[in-house]
């Protein structure tokens, strides 16, 4: 069974996307800007997995065919993810102490006008940018992950057939895309509740989002780590 699907679940893991999507969900709500963000998201996932999958299978550099060149490529994800935990550890604690010493400074609060101030998008409270702009925010927060690719890569090196392959694809996009997907969902299913549970959630993934991030580029990076390894040493 393939690795990818789980790698692509935990890319999926993305608390910018769900607040940028909750931003459109919030009042005044705009489904129109929230499915321009999600048709620009799904259009960078879905074309660059093909892109990349299309190019490692076009180079040879999958295991199947070459296993050093396959195995280096891992080692390579790997290594970068886990650089990527080490830099996201030290800045949250970097924030941590930036943040205990603004306690301890009295007056620290933003006056209304200042800089700093949330004031909305493009400074003006409830308004919502053009729908072309909301797609091109799409396409550029939602650019492959480390972790997406490394799923791809997984992918390229299954023995899957080619119908398999571009379902197994298509899953992956879906995972990496839930933080968009499910509060639009919930937003159709059940409108009356879904601005209590996603606040909740949002709130949640304020407060431990990074923690997650940090823990899943850890465990993805080591795993893609060890995989490329093993190739290698086989």
């Amino acid at each position: 069974m393939t690795s990818a699907l789980p790698l692509a679940l935990a890319a999926g893991i993305y608390p910018l996307g769900l607040a940028i999507v909750l931003r459109y969900l919030g009042e005044p709500a705009s489904m129109r800007h929230a499915y321009a963000y999600l048709a620009g998201t799904a259009t960078v996932t879905f074309v660059a997995g093909v892109a990349i999958l299309l190019a490692l299978r076009g180079s040879g550099l999958t295991e199947r065919q070459h296993p050093a060149p396959g195995g280096g490529i891992q080692v390579f994800l790997g290594v970068a993810l886990l650089f990527v935990a080490v830099r996201l550890t030290r800045r949250r604690k970097r924030a941590g102490r930036d943040a205990s010493r603004d306690a301890d400074r009295p007056d620290t609060q933003n006056e209304p006008g200042e800089p700093g101030k949330d004031t909305g998008v493009n400074g003006a409270p409830g308004r919502h940018p053009g729908l072309g702009r909301v797609y091109l925010l799409g396409v550029v927060t939602y650019l492959p992950s480390l972790l997406y690719i490394s799923a791809i890569k997984d992918l390229a090196d299954s023995h899957s057939s080619d119908t398999e392959t571009a379902l197994l694809l298509l899953l992956c996009a879906v995972f990496v895309l839930q933080m968009v997907e499910l509060p639009i969902i919930l937003r159709i299913v059940a409108p009356g509740r879904t601005g209590a549970i996603l606040a909740a959630y949002n709130g949640w993934m304020h407060r431990h989002g990074q923690d997650l991030l940090i823990l899943l580029a850890a465990a993805g990076g080591g795993y893609v780590l060890i995989s490329g390894i093993m190739t290698l040493l086989d």
